[in-house]
């Protein structure tokens, strides 16, 4: 009788917790006029929510699975909005992505009945953040035009800085105006780390603004410190480089020219990354692709790479990169490539016997 009362209560709970997540945000499957039909109902007018997601966009997942279900988002969002969802990449998604400019996932619009935008929101929340951002995107004044406005009258970074990542989030140019900001805020304003990471997360390497901010590296170094300074750099061309010498830039509209590539290349060869990581090569590597320079990829190779510790995550991934030049390359090529991992395995091996000789070592030492 005690474990059938322990099974009832089981179930109980199981149908309980159900029932909660059945209270979540209802995402009608529709298209989006029907959705501004819905809206425009005079008898219960509501609005838009549209989730622009991509499959592999781990955030996106996260809210749908995790803070979408949520009595609470049900609760604010299923009486004041028709809420529907479409993958980015597929069908009238393509089409949405593309009349939004929706850039950056997960990306939540909020739509009035006729299919304008009144507001978006970028990025990952738990529903109760997620709320209060629906909230503060309905208020007026946190809109492009009312944000635009505050910057107008008072031009400081005050209003400055929520224009320009306004502006950014919806897939906008914000770069006049964090030049504005930066030629004329104050130090403690315009070195902040906020604003160095949006500043050279959206500015072109080898752009005026861009080398206004570099004219400024010792300052900045000075209030964040060189490491951090240098990977807010770094990060902001690492995933291009990648693409460039994995030759996969095409697939995802990344472009460069080789004086760019160059450009890049030089400019973080001077922040001095460590030799003996994998990632700080992947500009060198971009450069030598870009130019078809397959010789010069695989001295370096040899001459760098090699050197990098096998424990480097990142170390596999340019070794595959390497490997799938061998479709390309000649023969004389292909006798290059098979010596650098001809090398690879002898030094293995060296490691190898170096740990077995330490390993028969200690055995014997516990068996005196």
């Amino acid at each position: 009788m005690k474990h059938f009362f322990k099974f009832i209560f089981l179930i109980a709970c199981t149908l309980n917790i159900q029932a909660v997540l059945a209270q979540g945000i209802n995402f009608e499957t529709t298209s989006l006029a029907v959705a501004m039909g819905k809206a425009g109902n005079p008898a219960e007018p509501k609005l838009i929510l549209v989730d622009c997601y991509t499959t592999w966009c781990i955030p996106c997942l996260e809210m749908s699975q995790q803070e979408f279900p949520k009595k609470v988002a049900g609760d604010y969002f299923n009486p004041r909005f028709v809420s529907i969802k479409f993958d980015m990449e597929k069908g009238e998604g393509k089409e949405i992505g593309k009349k939004y400019n929706v850039t950056t996932y997960p990306t939540f619009l909020i739509l009035n009945a006729q299919g304008q935008e009144i507001n978006r929101i970028v990025g990952k929340a738990s529903a109760e953040e997620f709320i209060e951002k629906a909230k503060s995107a309905l208020d007026p004044k946190n809109s492009l035009a009312g944000l635009k406005a505050a910057y107008e009258e008072s031009k400081n970074m005050q209003t400055g800085f929520p224009y320009a990542l306004a502006l950014y989030q919806s897939s906008k140019d914000p770069s006049p105006v964090l030049e504005e900001l930066f030629d004329n805020a104050q130090d403690f304003e315009r070195f902040s780390k906020a604003y160095l990471e949006l500043a050279f997360g959206i500015t072109k390497f080898g752009s005026p603004f861009f080398r206004k901010l570099m004219l400024e590296k010792a300052n900045i170094d000075a209030a964040w410190g060189t490491e951090v300074t240098n990977r807010i750099i770094f990060d902001k061309i690492r995933k291009d480089m990648y693409q460039i010498a994995n030759e996969t830039a095409a697939k995802y509209n990344i472009v460069y020219t080789p004086k760019e590539v160059e450009e890049i290349a030089y400019t973080v060869s001077l922040l001095k990354l460590p030799k003996d990581k994998a990632e700080s090569h992947m500009c060198r590597l971009a450069l030598y692709v870009i130019n078809q320079d397959l010789d010069g990829l695989i001295a370096y190779y040899k001459r760098h790479i090699a050197l990098i510790p096998n424990t480097d995550v990142f170390k596999d991934m340019l070794d595959g990169m390497l490997m799938q030049k061998m479709a390309k390359a000649n023969e004389k090529q292909k006798i290059a490539i098979k010596e650098y991992f001809t090398g690879l395995v002898k030094v293995h091996d060296r490691e190898a016997q170096r740990y077995r000789s330490l390993t028969e070592a200690l055995n014997r030492t516990a068996v005196k």
